[in-house]
């Protein structure tokens, strides 16, 4: 990458980096002010991932750049990223005031500017009636606002969130979840957020970058995820989709019809790699299946449907869950809406599975599927 591109128009430049041996490298640039969520099937590695970032673990190969410099080796408390999360402890016998100004203090920041930071940062989080209460006798979101303060106080160049709702209950964690949309509005803030679901991925409204374990899949808006997924695994991973396998009859105008492995013959857009009697993935999420109950409906000279048993149903308060078993013994997920009608639908019943070419997609079989 040219110097040009270390600029501060992207804070954070990661080149080639490797979380662990033999695992593939990935580079990514995060733009100034910028909120980019991580998401994982692998929390631990997205922990790492911050624990590289903030200096606290050494990546097995590539740099990190901030504001145009390589601090990949440059130790934590010097480097700029600053990480927040349950890991990080608050010292309980200090003030919330003094465990603010604890690390302003560290760095010889003189009496006046450590004053004035402190009750800004007491302001901006909503701890001014905490400022002389111990740290040990704050609630859990009143701790998590102090490690924002605390780390808020240094200006990192980047802010990293790890597991930053994790022990909150719903309503706490909704309002830091608030909280912090404002901040990084009101600020500026450059930030990276490794969240534990999808729902958490998207509250920041930014792009989201998909990793399987330790590689990066896709990195993209929710919109693009879900609807252009890059492959099988990121379908999976951010829209939940189901995988089933098969081989390819056809392709015609980007329309593939695929003989899968379960039985029946189903229609799904085709990957651009995709050929004609290959093995595929089929990637088809759990809302944009359609269920037709009652005998199957091809003619005798149309392929044969896909087919499937109802194993559970579970009303979520949003839709209705179905856990379906094909003929194959595999099973797959299936939402629909809570105005659909339940008739017919009972544990054991038998359905037909249909979706437009559109609602589905096919890549290549992989290896590492």
């Amino acid at each position: 990458m040219s110097a040009s591109s270390r600029d501060r128009k992207f804070p954070l430049v990661i080149e080639a980096l490797a979380l662990k041996k033999a695992a593939e490298p990935f580079s990514m640039r995060l733009g100034q002010g910028e909120a980019l969520s991580l998401l994982s099937n692998d929390p631990q590695g997205l922990s790492l991932f911050c624990d590289v970032l903030a200096g606290f673990a050494i990546p097995e190969g590539g740099s990190i750049f901030l504001d145009g410099q390589d601090v990949t080796s440059v130790p934590p408390e010097q480097r700029g990223i600053v990480l927040v999360s349950p890991r990080d402890p608050v010292f309980g016998h200090l003030d919330v005031a003094d465990n603010i100004a604890l690390a302003l203090r560290a760095k010889g920041a003189a009496a006046q500017l450590v004053d004035t930071t402190v009750r800004k940062m007491l302001a901006l989080v909503g701890l001014d009636a905490q400022s002389d209460q111990r740290a040990d006798l704050l609630t859990p979101e009143q701790t998590v606002r102090l490690k924002l303060a605390r780390a808020l106080a240094g200006a990192p160049s980047v802010l990293v969130l790890d597991g930053l709702l994790s022990e909150l209950d719903l309503r706490a964690a909704g309002k830091t979840r608030d909280l912090v949309a404002r901040l990084q509005r009101a600020l500026g803030l450059t930030l990276v957020h490794a969240a534990h679901s999808r729902e958490d991925a998207l509250w920041l409204g930014g792009r989201i970058a998909l990793f399987d374990r330790h590689a990066l899949v896709q990195c993209a808006d929710a919109a693009t995820l879900m609807e252009r997924p890059s492959d099988a695994r990121s379908a999976s991973l951010f829209g939940e989709a189901n995988l089933l396998t098969g081989r390819v009859l056809e392709i015609e105008d980007d329309i593939a019809r695929i003989h899968l492995a379960c039985g029946g013959v189903v229609e799904a857009m085709a990957d651009a790699e995709l050929a004609e009697d290959a093995l595929c993935i089929l990637c088809i999420r759990p809302d944009r299946m359609t269920p037709l109950f009652g005998a199957p409906m091809a003619g005798d000279d149309e392929p044969a449907p896909l087919m499937a048993s109802i194993q559970s149903v579970l009303h979520t308060g949003e839709h209705i869950r179905f856990r379906l078993r094909l003929a194959d013994g595999g099973e797959i997920e299936m939402r629909r809406p809570l105005l659909q009608s339940m008739r017919g639908v009972t544990q054991g019943a038998s359905l037909q599975l249909a979706w437009q070419a559109s609602q589905a997609v096919a890549f290549p079989m992989k290896d590492d599927l």
